[in-house]
């Protein structure tokens, strides 16, 4: 059984698909990339995928169980985290708030434990922070002597690793990445790439979807590349196969998008 499967995924805005009609599933421990040009529809599909849009027709499943209908904190809670493409970092938070933000479905207490047992509470916070900050430390230990900055004072990379670590906290079976790599020169991109393959070494069964257009992450991230234009599916396969394509050619060098 795949963990996620799209059947017929399609959605309307105004009487134009962004998304038409699109078949699409990824195993466990399988890296997928999103390609296309800008307009073509891919974080559309993600943001169907995350519930944010809901499907005008179609179906998605993870695990075979129809999660089409479920609201963004439900897909969450299924399994489904994500990054975007423009941050959502909490400026005027610190580091360790905005992981801590990331965790709020492993909380083992309610708002009576809150009042009654501040101590617990108290303990099970601070594994939950700890268990963050691990997870940043995977990708630059340096960070952890920043973990009471704000937010805003980190630089670009970092708060994508910030995001990228938030994501992953809560152990999801799926990582959704929308451009990991916006905004990043050059060497930070190749930095990025070794931090997304290490993400690998440290959950290897995790699924992760990523839409990049740097054909640098593209070549060497993802084992197999989707390409939609104009919202529809036009290959699928891996890199030296996508970059022959005609149709894959001719949508980034002639094609119009809608």
């Amino acid at each position: 059984m795949s963990l996620l499967e799209t059947k017929g995924l399609s959605i309307n805005f105004g009487g134009i698909w962004a998304v038409d009609d699109v078949d699409f599933s990824i195993e466990p421990g399988q890296v997928f990339g999103l390609i296309g040009p800008n307009g073509s529809g891919k974080t559309t599909f993600l943001n169907i995928v995350s519930g944010i849009y809901k499907a005008t027709k179609g179906k998605v499943f993870l695990n075979g169980e129809d999660i089409t209908d479920l609201r963004p904190f439900e897909v969450f809670q299924k399994g489904i985290s994500r990054t975007y493409q423009s941050s959502r970092l909490c400026w005027d938070l610190s580091v360790v708030d905005n992981l801590l933000i990331g965790s709020y479905t492993s909380q083992s207490y309610g708002f009576l434990d809150t009042i009654f047992r501040r101590n617990y509470v108290n303990h099970e916070i601070e594994k939950l922070a700890q268990h963050g900050l691990d997870m940043l430390s995977y990708f630059n230990p340096h960070l952890l002597d920043k973990r009471y900055e704000l937010a805003k004072n980190i630089p670009h990379i970092d708060r994508r690793r910030i995001e990228i670590s938030r994501a992953m906290v809560s152990h999801p079976k799926l990582l959704l990445l929308d451009e990991p790599t916006a905004g990043l020169n050059d060497e930070e991109t190749m930095t990025m790439m070794r931090d997304i393959g290490k993400i690998k070494e440290k959950m290897q069964d995790i699924a992760i979807i990523i839409i990049e257009h740097d054909m640098k992450v593209m070549e060497h991230v993802p084992e197999k590349i989707i390409v939609l234009n104009a919202g529809a599916k036009i290959a699928e396969g891996v890199f030296d196969e996508i970059i022959h394509d005609p149709e894959v050619i001719a949508a980034y060098i002639g094609g119009q998008e809608s």
